[in-house]
Order: structure tokens, then sequence, then C-alpha cells
């Protein structure tokens, strides 16, 4: 099984209710589009508290994935996306 994608954020440009852009660094696995993410070593992670990765940008080319310890901004969406900050970690939940 390969290693779970983890994202650590660097910079929110800019949040809502429900949607997000994030500057985020890959620090392990591959975040590919589509991935749905919880709070990092939350364990049991409820889906009020999911996010899902939209889009992928890395030099203004929309990309379907990256890998560590590259950085891109992130499109996200999902509930808690609101309470993302500098330093937070997201890791992929299956």
């Amino acid at each position: 099984m390969a290693e779970p994608s983890r994202l650590q954020i660097y910079e929110v440009e800019r949040s809502s209710e429900q949607e997000g852009v994030c500057t985020a660094r890959c620090i392990s696995g591959v975040a590919r589009v589509g991935q749905t993410f919880g709070p990092d070593g939350a364990g049991e992670v409820s889906t009020d508290s999911l996010i899902t990765l939209k889009a992928i940008e890395r030099y203004r080319n929309n990309v379907d994935f990256f890998d560590p310890p590259g950085t891109a901004r992130v499109f996200l969406s999902g509930e808690s996306v609101k309470a993302l900050s500098r330093g937070s970690i997201i890791s992929e939940v299956y």
C-alpha cells in the first residue's frame, strides 16, 4: 500500500464556508486531484471534517498531482476548510 498523502498548509489565500485556496507543500505520498483529506492524526474522521482536493496549480498550470517536496496552489472544498491556517497538516482519508 502506498504512503498516504499529507499536505502542510503554507498560506491560506482565501477561504469561505465551503471552499479555500491555499499554498501547500506535499510532505508525503502523492497528492492527486479528487483525493479526500482530514485533519492529521485525527483517527476516525467525521464526514463534516472532510476536505476534497479539487484542483492543483503549479507554475500557473493545472496539474493532476504533485509529490514531495513539491509546493503548489491547491483548491479545496469542504466544511472544515475554514479551519485551516498556516502550519495545518491534512492527511489523506481512505
